[in-house]
């Protein structure tokens, strides 16, 4: 696989070592977690490569997850008695979504004025909803059960996953991609194969993800639509995970660990090169002007990721 035109620069972190980044915006605002000297991880942004630790609801952990053009993060915290919220933060102060469920909430993205995520509940063995919240009104998704709702983009279209099983079930998977709009669900099918997993979204309405085929083999696949089609690769275990409004698509290699790219879906992906030392990557999401943020893995002085922006 060839590798891309594009350089690595690492981001700082908290304890000098572990940190990742999971969004970038238009303004170039980074978003992740990264490991405090006491062990915890906190959420965190990064501006102009200086680093700003966003705090919790009083707990030891939060995790920051996106961001959007406006500036608001979103994500979630434990509070003080270590229950999980979704969460916002806005001006750098941190707003409370929720419990929604019993076990804890979690807000995947945001855009407009909307957030989207899960929450856990243990009335169903599936044990998670997804939610679209819109000003200060949440609404759980009318999709069958085991639902995730992971991305939204400004016209209000929620892409997700739903069919998710206990990890005892017994029965066969069968989870399936969604795009869900205005009460309006329509499941996006598979490459052949029992399941699919949608994971990014752009404004196009476009949605990349996971499925697996019908020889089962597990792929990537772009959704324009309209139909599903497989994205390209000598990768052996492929998984796109965002999806820029240019389409160009970014992921990564399960089998090797290593971080890749497809220019646009009709072109064979591209490996993202490490930085000196690094053993793995992995490419999590992309802004609109291609540059795109994840990790890099390193094993001395032990085993620790880094937060890294390939430009």
């Amino acid at each position: 696989m060839p590798t891309a035109a594009r350089t690595p620069v690492l981001l700082p972190s908290l304890d000098g070592l572990s940190a990742g980044a999971k969004d970038i915006n238009g303004q170039g605002v980074v978003v992740g977690a990264a490991r405090r000297a006491t062990g915890y991880w906190h959420a965190v942004r990064w501006v102009d490569g200086q680093i700003e630790d966003l705090g919790t609801l009083g707990g030891l952990n939060s995790q920051a997850e996106a961001v959007d053009e406006r500036g608001r993060i979103v994500g979630m915290s434990q509070d003080v008695d270590g229950h999980t919220h979704a969460v916002a933060w806005v001006d750098g102060r941190i707003q409370d979504l929720g419990r929604l469920g019993e076990f804890g909430a979690i807000a995947y993205d945001t855009a407009g004025d909307r957030v989207v995520g899960n929450y856990n509940v243990v009335d169903d063995p599936s044990g998670r909803r997804a939610f679209v919240r819109s000003g200060d009104r949440t609404v759980t998704l009318d999709v069958p059960s085991g639902a995730s709702a992971y991305a939204v983009n400004e016209v209000g279209q929620v892409a997700g996953t739903y069919g998710f099983q206990s990890w005892d079930d017994p029965r066969p998977y069968h989870y399936q991609a969604f795009v869900w709009q205005n009460g309006v669900t329509r499941t996006l099918g598979t490459l052949g194969g029992p399941t699919s997993n949608a994971n990014g979204l752009n404004d196009l309405g476009h949605v990349v993800g996971t499925s697996v085929t019908g020889t089962g083999q597990f792929s990537s696949f772009f959704w324009d639509g309209t139909a599903l089609r497989r994205l390209a690769t000598s990768a052996a275990s492929p998984s796109a995970q965002a999806v820029n409004d240019s389409d160009l698509v970014v992921g990564t290699d399960g089998a090797t660990g290593l971080a890749m790219m497809w220019p646009d879906p009709s072109a064979s992906s591209q490996l993202l090169p490490l930085p000196d030392g690094a053993v793995g990557s992995t490419a999590i999401n992309v802004n609109d002007q291609g540059a795109i943020v994840g990790e890099v893995h390193y094993v001395a002085p032990s085993w620790h990721s880094r937060a890294v922006v390939w430009r």
